[in-house]
């Protein structure tokens, strides 16, 4: 039977609020590019179009490796936070000699 792991649950809850805010910071700066697009389309910007779209695109781009980066950090303290189980092996005596000697 397998048994469900345990968490240091404050460990799990700073883990997951920093996956929150990174994809949340990753969220602006979309929609900071967007932003940028958004001006030039009603002629508010001095960038031109294809600058603008060159931004968005890497702004979306910086915002999908921010989201990869925090996912795996998000795992990574996750792994971190299991509280380690005692093994549930009961067949096995503890002091079971190997057949070793030392004389």
């Amino acid at each position: 039977m397998k048994q469900k792991k345990e968490y240091d649950m404050a460990l799990l809850r700073k883990a997951l609020t920093g996956l929150t805010l990174r994809v949340a910071v990753s969220g602006y700066i979309v929609y900071l590019g967007w932003k940028i697009v958004a001006n030039v389309g009603i002629g508010d910007s001095p960038i031109p179009s294809w600058g603008a779209w060159l931004i968005f695109a890497v702004f979306a781009a910086v915002a999908v490796v921010f989201c990869v980066f925090a996912w795996k950090q998000y795992l990574l303290i996750r792994k971190l936070a299991e509280i380690p189980s005692a093994p549930q092996d009961t067949d096995v005596p503890k002091n079971q000699d190997s057949g070793n000697t030392e004389d």
